[in-house]
């Protein structure tokens, strides 16, 4: 009988340590599992996901990575609308649940959506503001920049610029007051554009002509415009061989790309951001450029961005 019970003690002591094991080994994997690490699958997926792009080579060459990335890492299903004239259009449309992803610029939205007025910011206190920003405000986050930043800057042609010995934007002035300057569609307006840059330079355009992107750079070519706003990474810089002038009044912000995701779409998905984030840090300037420059030759982007994440070992 004493025999019994002994046998039954230890029993007792094993089956204890068990669930103590059991329970300890449980709490460690569940943050895993939250995070869409390991525990999760993302190929059990099930559902469609939307991307949203502006009407910009850049915008929809990055968008069409998003979809390619998310395509080959898990089973859900992407949609995928390049047909956004602006920035604040792409950011109703993720306000009201058209959308669950797309790539952005982070000046863009800290000046533009979030009416941030203060001094510029360097990249990683830029980031880390709009994030919070999203997170707090919109409920939207962002994954890890990209790798690159498409700022701002003054071009005009190379002859001009070495006619009038202008190099940087400072010496524009005495000249741009009976020029015309050619920017995107919503530069006029920004307080990271015209107005504010006017004010910190001291200068003004004779007239400022917004229009679309692309039209932008043939109105340069033809004459229609003495100076562009041009953005760092446009690979028709280089072919139009027009010369960029220094912000030597550092007025412009940073403008990391990385793709802003809505949190609710993370919490059905929570894979998703590690999946987009395959991409931070594989594209710097110049290498944006180049892809900008094949979508400009008529490449499809889709095309375009299959062949730089399969060269990246990506997808």
């Amino acid at each position: 009988m004493g025999n019994m019970k002994g046998k039954t003690l230890v029993f007792m002591l094993l089956f204890a340590v068990a669930i103590v094991g059991f329970l300890a080994y449980n709490n460690t994997r569940q943050p895993a599992l939250e995070e869409g690490a390991p525990g999760e699958d993302p190929l059990a997926y099930e559902g469609t996901v939307k991307i949203g792009a502006q009407t910009v080579n850049e915008s929809i060459v990055l968008a069409w990575m998003g979809k390619l990335l998310v395509e080959s890492h898990t089973s859900l299903d992407v949609d995928i609308n390049t047909e956004f004239a602006a920035s604040s259009v792409l950011h109703q449309a993720m306000a009201g649940r058209e959308l669950d992803i797309y790539p952005s610029w982070t000046g863009t939205q800290l000046t533009g959506i979030m009416r941030y007025e203060g001094p510029n910011l360097p990249s990683e206190e830029t980031f880390k503001m709009v994030k919070e920003g999203f997170e707090k405000t919109f409920k939207m986050t962002w994954a890890a920049p990209i790798g690159f930043n498409n700022t701002y800057v003054m071009a005009i042609p190379r002859a001009k610029a070495e006619e009038l010995g202008l190099k940087k934007a400072s010496d524009l002035k005495g000249h741009s007051e009976t020029w015309k300057l050619g920017s995107d569609e919503n530069f006029d307006t920004r307080p990271d554009g015209y107005p504010g840059w006017t004010e910190a330079y001291g200068i003004e355009f004779g007239d400022v002509l917004p229009m679309q992107y692309s039209i932008m750079y043939r109105a340069i070519a033809g004459g229609e415009v003495d100076a562009i706003v041009a953005y760092s990474t446009d690979s028709r810089i280089k072919k139009l061989d027009l010369a960029l002038l220094e912000d030597d009044k550092s007025f412009f912000p940073d403008y990391s790309a990385a793709f802003v995701v809505r949190m609710d779409t993370l919490e059905n998905y929570p894979a998703l951001l590690s999946v987009l984030e395959k991409l931070s840090g594989q594209i710097d300037e110049v290498t944006m450029s180049e892809l900008n420059g094949r979508f400009d030759d008529g490449e499809e982007p889709e095309d375009i961005a299959k062949d730089f994440l399969t060269q990246a070992g990506l997808i």
